[in-house]
């Protein structure tokens, strides 16, 4: 095997940069650096370039680099207040994302707003709370009159519903 021509290695990383973003976002879940670390990911990416061989499986070779670099901050994170993944999650996730063909974004924000429309107010705005602001899930549970933990339990399904019916109208189930 041979070491890739520059222009195909920009491809490849092009072609993946969605894929490895949302691919850190899941096993950071939360966390507000994690577009931040994925973007880390594409850095060390980008300066390991002319070690990726050509053949080979770009994807693992670039997910096993954003995983090197999510599991060095985990560590980092492990005694801050953020509430992390189990390492048995983050394997399972890992897996999960091994299997999928890269997303082309527009495709992928396109089925993510199609799918958003279809939920309830009430879920859209718990997802809005959580992702979107800097709002606790404890403080919304609180404004709601609910628990954190019923939250938790709801925010669970809903990205699985999201998950599942993003992965049928991109074709990927």
């Amino acid at each position: 095997m041979s070491l890739m021509p520059s222009g195909g290695f920009e491809s490849l990383l092009s072609e993946h940069s969605a894929s490895i973003r949302f691919y850190v976002r899941s096993l950071m879940p939360g966390y507000e650096g994690a577009d931040d670390l994925a973007q880390d990911t594409m850095i060390k990416l980008w300066e390991k370039r002319d070690q990726y061989m050509e053949g080979t499986r770009f994807k693992a070779w670039a997910f096993q680099t954003a995983k090197y670099l999510v599991l060095n901050q985990r560590r980092k994170l492990a005694r801050s207040p953020v509430i992390l993944l189990d390492d048995e999650l983050v394997e399972q996730i890992d897996r999960r994302w091994m299997e999928m063909e890269p997303i082309p974004t527009d495709e992928a924000h396109a089925a993510l707003s199609q799918c958003l429309e279809l939920l309830k107010t009430e879920d859209r705005n718990l997802l809005h709370a959580r992702y979107a602001t800097e709002t606790s899930l404890e403080t919304y549970a609180e404004q709601e009159g609910t628990r954190p933990g019923t939250l938790k339990a709801r925010l669970f399904r809903l990205r699985d519903a999201l998950r599942d019916c993003i992965d049928r109208r991109l074709g990927n189930s």
